[in-house]
């Protein structure tokens, strides 16, 4: 294939995304998904994301970096907010967004200047039924259950939030060693038929934790949207944190969530629109 595909790359809080218009990707999301995020055949990402206009509002598709679909993602959304409203494609700072995990609402905030300082994201209810995560784990929840995982015994909290989490709450940071071959483990381990993102968090302060995460499709990422909602959901629901406004330390950043009455968690954070360009498809390449 010789013609380009127009693309725009996006940050936040380090997990790095490149956007593109549904209509102009000319091939198959999942083929375009391995090329384009490869780091060193492609331009290099956590996943893609291809936007649409659909009615009235705006439609966001994601693929992880290795090709496979996910049904949305929290860092995503922030980016993929501000790519439709500096590209046109939505009007005024307010709007929903259509996901595979349902609708979501979106709103940029502006400085006085206008710049925008950051997108709150509304990510819904967490799910903790185990059949709709899915986990095949026994109860009506799985909050800190044990699990062996390369040979450590963990104990997880699982919830869906738009994607399943499995958290385990730990007094250390993980090494990298540890964070990516037990992340491996618990992605694939039979409790969890679709596979699962695991998030290893650690207490800080008060409503603030250091968060480390190994996701479902592209391994570790400097940091989860959705994962900062599960540690923050997890952390209450294991009475590690009483408040209403989390804070997550991700490796790339920081995230705010908040948890409002209800049970709606509302994600914030930045988002930089990081280049654009023309990505030329080889036929051939290692992401194949």
């Amino acid at each position: 294939m010789s013609e380009g595909i127009r693309f725009t790359k996006t940050q936040g809080a380090g997990n790095d995304f490149i956007l593109v218009q549904e209509s102009e990707m000319g091939m198959e999301p999942e083929q375009l998904a391995r090329k384009i995020c490869d780091r060193r055949f492609g331009i290099g990402a956590d996943g893609l994301m291809a936007a649409s206009v659909e009615g009235q509002g705006v439609r966001m598709r994601y693929w992880n970096a290795d090709g496979s679909p996910a049904a949305v993602c929290g860092n995503g959304l922030r980016c993929f907010a501000r790519y439709v409203v500096e590209s046109g494609m939505a009007g005024g700072d307010t709007f929903l967004v259509r996901t595979d995990a349902g609708d979501r609402w979106v709103r940029l905030c502006r400085g006085t200047d206008g710049a925008i300082l950051g997108v709150s994201v509304g990510m819904g209810r967490p799910v903790l039924m185990p059949y709709e995560i899915p986990a095949l784990l026994p109860g009506s929840r799985v909050v800190e259950r044990p699990l062996e995982a390369a040979g450590v015994s963990l104990r997880l909290s699982c919830l869906r939030v738009g994607v399943p989490h499995a958290v385990a709450f730990w007094d250390r940071d993980p090494t990298e060693e540890e964070l990516c071959r037990i992340g491996r483990a618990v992605e694939r381990h039979p409790a969890f038929p679709e596979g699962i993102n695991f998030d290893i968090a650690m207490p800080l302060a008060e409503d603030v934790f250091r968060i480390f995460t190994w996701e479902r499709g592209a391994g570790h990422t400097l940091a989860c949207g959705t994962g900062c909602c599960a540690v923050a959901a997890a952390a209450r629901l294991c009475g590690k944190s009483g408040g209403n406004s989390i804070r997550l330390e991700a490796e790339g950043g920081t995230l705010e969530v908040e948890c409002r009455p209800g049970g709606e968690l509302v994600l914030f954070g930045g988002a930089q629109l990081v280049g654009e360009g023309w990505f030329f498809p080889a036929t051939e390449s290692a992401a194949e």
